[in-house]
């Protein structure tokens, strides 16, 4: 986990432009910008142009493995590995991460199902789409903590282009089924990979403090 500390300044500019865009979005959606919307739209009729059982069948077993409610099981499977693995200290981490993350999305969604005068009644119903978010913060762990480890770099670059696919994937299946769009997936993308920067300086202050408590004296950090 030293990566964190290691690639923190590397990583700073990237996640206050990815901050910046965030509320870009979040302002816009409020604000229900009409084309914002006509982008959304026309992304969306392109998408779901051509439908056949076949397309839909394979969309929803990505969009139900994708789910925040599968993020939130992959997030306590990893949490026992890496307990069981003498690493308490990065899966309390990762699971603190991953919740307040989903939170911080729920909190924002209802915002603007509530907040905003909505001209538009689909427009930011699902912003920002806690699908995506979810799968976000977990790739975005991964890239960071565990990819950098990797001895044999072939591997890691393996596995980082197929979780980024996975990404992609995840949110063409929720345009194709009408869950999302294209704005609420860029919302759920930025936030998420700010959302893990953002945690991390979090781990950086806090996990030498944590290793004196009883539980965590034995735990890698």
């Amino acid at each position: 986990m030293s990566v964190i500390i290691k690639e923190k300044k590397k990583r700073e500019p990237l996640a206050y432009l990815f901050t910046i865009l965030f509320f870009i979005n979040y302002f816009l959606v409020f604000q229900q910008a009409q084309w914002l919307h006509k982008i959304d739209t026309a992304v969306y009729f392109k998408l779901t142009r051509n439908l056949n059982n076949l397309q839909v069948m394979f969309y929803n077993v990505i969009s139900e493995l994708s789910s925040s409610r599968m993020a939130i099981v992959y997030t306590i499977v990893l949490l026992g590995i890496l307990w069981f693995i003498r690493w308490q200290i990065p899966g309390v981490w990762i699971t603190f991460t991953v919740g307040t993350g989903l939170v911080v999305g729920w909190v924002a969604r209802l915002i603007l199902r509530y907040g905003s005068k909505r001209v538009e009644p689909e427009m930011g119903y699902a912003f920002p789409g806690l699908h995506v978010l979810g799968m976000t913060i977990l790739v975005a762990i991964v890239y960071i903590i565990f990819l950098p480890y990797f001895k044999d770099k072939a591997l890691a670059y393996l596995v980082g282009f197929i979780l980024g696919i996975w990404l992609i994937a995840t949110s063409v299946a929720c345009i194709y089924l009408g869950q999302l769009h294209v704005s609420d997936i860029t919302g759920a993308l930025t936030l998420g990979f700010t959302w893990v920067y953002y945690c991390s300086n979090l781990y950086i202050r806090y996990a030498a403090k944590l290793k004196k408590i009883k539980g965590f004296r034995n735990s890698n950090y």
